[in-house]
């Protein structure tokens, strides 16, 4: 039966070893306790806000999922634990709730009638029956989006045979910023850094210097890639502007390098990518 808990990736308190070790109780308490320890997580671009919404990408994103484990090289034992998590998400949102909201109006009308009402039998107060879990289904532990499910959908795009194709599928490729808070009362959203790329001359020989902004956060992380060349790691900076001085690899032959960011927080990069900026830097 698939597991419940959808662990993180770097998770000690669940593992799999031939079955998987459930936590305990004791476990389950101290791993909430280091959740509420972490910076709020912010509303996903990709992620929508309608619940009816929320419902579609949930059942797609457990359906697709599958059938990109090996490229995006996950183990089946990560898989049936994210499937089984939005599985049970999905029964609420799409089940109980709705049947919790109807006992409401019920249970509203009855307590009107017992006030006000009139008759000389005893009032038979309603009783909430939750709808069944439809087969295969089970319950799991609280956090099935944070941290557990984004915290994996950032995983995911880091794998190495990630693609966009792969995200499109997916759903998990935001298409517009969405608003919310951003430390201040008010303030806009930012869910990804903006920053602004030019190219300067020195003796040493061209520079690259990516002007940014944090927006509240710690910093920014950084990659680039040169040509058709795979994204590689460039650095963290927590104060603008980031110098690239790397040399041409082709010493006199003009190239282009493409650079983009995430904001860093806590040693670790999060949110989304921001757009993707070119420049092509020669001698």
């Amino acid at each position: 039966m698939p597991n419940p808990w959808l662990p993180r990736f770097d998770d000690g308190v669940v593992s799999f070893d031939r079955g998987w070790r459930f936590p305990t109780e004791a476990e389950i308490m101290a791993a909430r306790t280091m959740v509420t320890r972490r910076l709020p997580m912010r509303h996903q671009r990709y992620y929508p806000a309608p619940v009816g919404d929320q419902i579609v990408w949930l059942t797609n994103f457990m359906t697709k999922l599958p059938g990109h484990e090996t490229a995006l090289g996950l183990t089946g034992a990560y898989v049936d634990a994210c499937v089984a998590s939005c599985a049970f998400l999905i029964y609420v949102l799409k089940d109980w709730l709705p049947a919790v909201r109807t006992f409401n109006l019920a249970a509203t009308s009855a307590t009107e009638t017992l006030a006000h009402g009139e008759g000389p039998s005893a009032l038979t107060l309603p009783a909430f029956a939750a709808p069944a879990l439809p087969d295969g289904v089970v319950a799991v532990p609280p956090g099935v989006l944070t941290p557990r499910l984004f915290d994996l959908v950032a995983q995911i795009k880091k794998m190495p045979g990630y693609t966009e194709t792969i995200g499109l599928d997916l759903g998990i490729i935001g298409q517009e910023a969405g608003v919310g808070g951003d430390g201040g009362a008010g303030a806009p959203y930012v869910p990804v850094p903006k920053f602004k790329v030019t190219v300067k001359s020195t003796v040493a020989g061209p520079q690259v210097v990516l002007e940014f902004i944090k927006h509240g956060h710690t910093g920014v992380y950084i990659e680039s890639r040169v040509g058709n060349g795979p994204w590689e790691f460039l650095g963290t900076d927590t104060n603008s502007p980031y110098t690239d001085a790397r040399p041409l690899q082709v010493a006199g032959q003009p190239e282009v390098r493409q650079y983009r960011m995430c904001f860093w927080d806590k040693s670790e990069p999060t949110n989304d990518w921001s757009d993707i900026a070119s420049v092509t830097v020669g001698p």
